[in-house]
């Protein structure tokens, strides 16, 4: 095992809570908990088993991390250091988005409440991809309940005792009725288990759109090539996965009732809800983030 404990700063008006609700969604605790001013999740590191404990500390973070593993604590450190400021969203330019909502007559009563919200992100853009198939349609209570079970039945337990998400080249070699076990349904299970077994053969590569400056219209048109994948998961893994805040996500249900709530309509459709959101590029994504945290 190598190990190692680091300090990254925050910047001004960094919420927290936000970050500790994404990560303290699993009750059961299975790959990632929140307890205090803190959260732990584990995860890969070349393969091996890896894990983290993150702690809030006012303007900074201390940073607690192992992986199963020996290896040179120069390079975990890099890792970690990169992992923990792309998880927090740290180089996320939300202040750019609150100039202008700030100007906004519509805006600006909920950034007031939601000023300094950053879109806290998965580990991994595999784990944000699968856990975007098994959210569509269903409760965040519900799909949290199937990722955790999925975890404990096909995840690697690290010696923390939690579960690293399960890698593609795993669920690639397994039946897809095992899936099914996890009460995922069959529709999603063939979702999962046709996306594991294109990454594993090098059909599809997650990993080349995480560069700076990426471009996401490759990667949005591949994943959308998928049965089982439209725009709604696809701009929830693009969110989740890569910091990208322009995905539409005006097919999600809470995002529209909030659209609905801000501009004081009965009712709004989802064409509505996609026209409003366009005056709003290319922040829809961070946009979503913030209708998901008003009160």
């Amino acid at each position: 095992m190598t190990s190692l404990s680091l300090t990254v700063s925050l910047p001004d008006n960094f919420r927290s809570e936000g970050v500790l609700r994404y990560y303290g969604r699993d009750q059961a605790g299975t790959s990632e908990k929140v307890s205090g001013d803190g959260f732990e999740k584990a995860f890969w590191i070349d393969e091996v088993p890896a894990y983290f404990s993150i702690n809030f500390h006012n303007d900074k973070v201390s940073v607690e991390a192992d992986v199963d593993a020996q290896l040179k604590k120069s390079r975990l450190q890099v890792i970690v250091n990169s992992l923990v400021s792309r998880v927090l969203g740290l180089l996320q330019p939300v202040a750019d988005f609150e100039l202008i909502a700030l100007d906004d007559e519509i805006l600006k009563r909920m950034i007031i409440e939601t000023r300094g919200l950053r879109v806290p992100q998965a580990v991994s853009p595999w784990e944000a991809l699968i856990s975007s198939v098994i959210g569509q349609q269903i409760s965040v209570a519900a799909a949290t309940s199937m990722r955790s079970r999925l975890m404990k039945g096909m995840g690697t337990l690290h010696s923390s005792g939690l579960f690293c998400f399960p890698q593609p080249k795993f669920i690639a070699t397994c039946n897809v009725h095992e899936l099914r076990n996890f009460g995922i349904s069959s529709a999603k299970a063939d979702t999962i288990h046709s996306l594991a077994v294109a990454i594993a053969s090098g059909d599809l590569s997650l990993e080349e759109a995480l560069s700076v400056d990426s471009d996401f219209e490759p990667i949005s048109r591949a994943l959308l090539s998928f049965k089982g994948v439209g725009p709604w998961t696809v701009n929830n893994t693009l969110l989740r996965g890569y910091s990208f805040l322009d995905g539409s996500l005006h097919g999600d249900m809470v995002v529209r009732k909030k659209i609905q709530q801000l501009m004081g309509k009965k009712t709004l459709s989802v064409s509505e809800a996609e026209q409003w959101l366009t005056q709003y590029k290319p922040w829809r994504g961070l946009l979503a983030a913030h209708l998901w945290a008003m009160r």
